[in-house]
């Protein structure tokens, strides 16, 4: 399997380096092997298990090039010829490849597929659809797959244009065109690949996005003082962070409150103008290693955009402006050292594909795009009042995924929303839909699910909060009456509920009245008050140790299709359990990590241990074997359950609470876990621009294996090449499970010293020691990236793990 994963990703990088161009001098008459059936029906073959069938009520010619590729599709340079067999009779067309035959009624134009030579019928089957696959294969149009419901127009509208680089300004107003793909796998890698090559990749996201993002949403509250107050405030509690979202109070909902008349303003707030500049102000952000995003709630009115979606979902385009007016004032941000834009819009995939790709045009290609898009699933919706079902991403077009990242909408508090959120994300409506880069808000009802919460969010391909602050106080109404008096304010009756009429009333708003208070007392050496906060440093200085996993991992998503998160079901297909998808609601976050969600205030919960290996409790490496369900103890609200699956080669930096633009992990830890024989690949690219899409990156695997007298870890030397990839680097190898002190160690022969001080291996340069109370051997070493290093580990005779 491993195999052939490496050879999809040489086959799919070879076909996506096109991607990261805007216009192109594609032949569109020569994309793909054709065959037309009748006078109506055109089948484009892509590979010999991929195909369309696009169907035309076009008058005169029915299938014109420049309708060839719609926004569905993301590959921009032709396909290599398919070999197929066409032949009929008098009842149907039948089309064959090496690997499948088609099957087309001549009197209905209805369609089946079967196996090469008709043996077995493919498509349709009865089994049961698991995100976009049913039974080895997909059907899906431009909206979504096996028609599920969806809230945009399934015909197609919307067409590359290659003098442009745009699907916007190449657009057929009527439904003339219907388009349905299939594509067979049978398993899983292989449908990922081929989805992954049609509709484009999932770019990958500057290095700095793969930290965390954080919002405070004040309204007209907010200033310039309080956002870099905030930002110290996250430095000096030693909380990871790397992008701050200035939400609706740098301007665009004030001044006027944030209300629906106010929202989609293009100019700054005076609060944020003052006492520094716009620019300033983020010069300072960036010194404290802020990037910083804006959001908005407007649209730059581009050609065709009033047919984007129906009316009733451009609810959130609260304005629309002249389209070189609003790309000015967009520009402007940027120059000013804004980072990136939260289209708030949502329901606009078309709108903010245009946003996407021209934003990453005026970038060029030494920066990367930082957007924040919607994908609406929700178990409850504020602010659907017609009780409208949220459930699917229904809003969003197949096409989507080539603009990350998304925002599943304003959630609910609870439990109930969090394990919705759970199973939707990262299996059926994200990971099992081709989306990786989904991420959720934040919101608890109590400081439990807050904890809860942010522990999701720590182990998604995105961690990116709202409106909580980490040591957000979440508290009754008569909680907060009883804290006011305590600290001599009196009651919330005294003081108007929100921020909407401030500026009409005389007294405090409340929620800046709380925001004081709460500041004041988390200030203080101690507090009375529960809050979330140290379970959120503690998951999310894990998550930021985690980068070169989580990177590594971002670029197997991007090169393959697999996702950044695996539902069990894709992850352990050969399990019947896993396979019939009993366990939705725990996943793995990359090859080696699974993931347990702790969804309720239980005291235990059951954790599917798949079959095939061991696993080890990550927080105090007790192992379990697999194939089992664990009754996990819960009690902790501080602790995720996390299990790391034994073999598991997992490389991590040290802890630092921001990421460097551009930076080398050095040195790099390799947290390994030994088993019989593992590997794992490093990717490494500069971690900003776009020159990866071009093949400047790097690979480097690291293999371990184990007998009972030896343990050898083999660093490979790297290959390819990115501008800033290191001559040398310094590693410290972290072998686990380990019960007794080994005999000695050697890299590349020579042997290392042991340092009897586990303490004083840092100052070494070279030099092991072992750690008994925790198990562990640490080797610390340098080694130049273009050649091999074996390290080998003897252990005693009588070791055993």
């Amino acid at each position: 399997m491993k195999s052939f994963l490496l050879l999809l990703s040489l086959a799919c990088f070879a076909s996506v380096q096109a991607m990261g161009q805007t216009k192109t001098d594609l032949d569109l008459s020569g994309y793909c092997s054709k065959v037309i059936v009748g006078d109506d029906m055109e089948v484009s073959l892509y590979t010999p298990t991929m195909f369309r069938i696009r169907t035309s009520d076009l008058e005169g010619e029915k299938f014109p090039p420049e309708y060839e590729i719609p926004f569905v599709i993301g590959k921009l340079e032709n396909w290599d010829p398919v070999e197929y067999s066409h032949w009929g009779d008098g009842e149907y067309d039948y089309i064959e490849t090496g690997q499948i035959r088609i099957l087309i009624s001549k009197a209905t134009g209805d369609w089946t597929v079967w196996t090469a030579g008709g043996d077995r019928q493919i498509y349709p089957s009865e089994g049961r659809i698991h995100g976009m696959f049913r039974d080895g294969y997909t059907v899906f149009d431009n909206a979504s797959a096996f028609n599920e419901r969806n809230n945009n127009n399934r015909y197609t509208h919307w067409f590359y244009n290659p003098s442009t680089g745009r699907y916007v300004d190449t657009y057929l107003h009527e439904d003339l065109i219907f388009d349905r793909y299939f594509i067979y796998g049978p398993d899983y890698p292989a449908l990922f690949a081929q989805f992954n090559e049609l509709v484009g990749p999932e770019p990958l996201l500057p290095m700095k996005a793969y930290g965390t993002f954080h919002m405070q949403h004040l309204i007209c509250e907010g200033s310039q003082e309080q956002l870099l107050a905030y930002a110290r405030k996250l430095r000096a509690k030693d909380l990871p962070c790397d992008v701050l979202i200035i939400a609706d109070e740098w301007g665009d909902g004030c001044p006027g409150g944030g209300g629906d008349d106010y929202w989609g303003q293009l100019d700054w707030y005076e609060n944020y103008t003052k006492p520094l500049s716009v620019k300033g102000m983020c010069d300072s952000l960036e010194a404290m290693h802020f990037d910083v995003m804006t959001i908005h709630h407007s649209a730059p009115d581009f050609v065709h955009r009033e047919e984007n979606t129906p009316r009733r979902i451009r609810e959130w385009t609260s304005r629309v402006y002249d389209e070189k007016l609003w790309w000015e004032k967009m520009e402007e941000q940027y120059d000013n050292g804004v980072d990136g834009t939260w289209q708030d819009t949502r329901q606009n995939d078309i709108t903010d594909g245009v946003i996407w790709m021209h934003t990453q045009e005026y970038f060029g290609p030494e920066q990367r795009v930082l957007f924040n898009g919607a994908r609406k699933m929700m178990l409850f919706n504020y602010w659907d009042a017609d009780g409208r079902d949220n459930t699917i991403a229904a809003n969003n077009l197949i096409g989507s995924r080539r603009y990350p990242f998304r925002w599943t909408g304003d959630i609910e508090r609870s439990y109930a929303e969090l394990k919705f959120q759970v199973k939707a994300i990262t299996n059926t409506h994200g990971a099992m839909k081709g989306v990786s880069y989904i991420t959720c808000d934040d919101h608890g009802k109590d400081w439990k699910v807050h904890a809860r919460y942010n522990q999701l969010l720590d182990f998604l391909p995105v961690s990116r909060t709202h409106a909580y602050r980490p040591w957000q106080f979440i508290l009754s109404n008569e909680e907060w009456d009883e804290l006011l008096k305590e600290e001599g304010y009196g009651s919330t009756q005294d003081y108007i509920p929100s921020t909407d009429d401030a500026s009409h009333n005389p007294m405090r708003p409340l929620n800046t009245l709380k925001r004081e208070i709460m500041e004041k007392l988390t200030d203080e050496k101690t507090s009375r008050i529960k809050t979330a906060e140290i379970s959120i440093r503690k998951h999310r200085k894990l998550r930021y140790r985690l980068l070169p996993y989580i990177y590594s991992t971002a670029y197997v998503n991007y090169l393959t299709g697999m996702p950044i998160c695996r539902p069990i079901l894709l992850a352990f297909p050969e399990d019947s359990r896993c396979r019939q998808d009993h366990f939705p609601y725990q996943y793995m976050f990359g090859e080696s990590i699974l993931v347990a969600p702790v969804y309720g205030d239980f005291k235990t919960m059951e954790i599917y241990l798949p079959p095939g290996n061991s696993w080890i409790d990550y927080w105090d490496k007790k192992i379990y074997s697999g194939g089992q369900l664990l009754t996990y103890e819960t009690t902790d609200a501080e602790k995720l359950p996390l299990f790391v699956r034994n073999g598991s080669i997992i490389p991590m930096r040290e802890e630092q609470n921001w990421i460097e633009t551009g930076e080398i992990w050095d040195p790099l830890i390799l947290d390994i876990y030994p088993d019989t024989a593992s590997s794992f690949t490093l990717y490494e690219d500069d971690g900003r621009t776009t020159y990866y899409k071009d093949g400047q990156f790097t690979k480097t695997m690291f293999e371990c294996s184990m007998n009972d007298s030896e343990i050898s870890v083999i660093i490979n030397k790297s290959e390819g090449e990115y501008i800033g990839h290191p001559n040398k680097r310094n590693y410290i190898i972290q072998l686990n499970l380990i019960r007794r002190p080994p005999e000695r160690i050697t890299l590349n022969t020579i042997e290392l010293q042991e340092s009897i001080n586990s303490n004083s291996l840092e100052d070494d340069k070279f030099g092991w020691t072992y750690d008994s109370k925790r198990g562990m051997v640490i080797i610390k070493i340098s080694v130049r990236t273009s050649e091999e290093s074996e390290i080998v580990v003897s252990l005693e005779p009588t070791f055993k793990k």
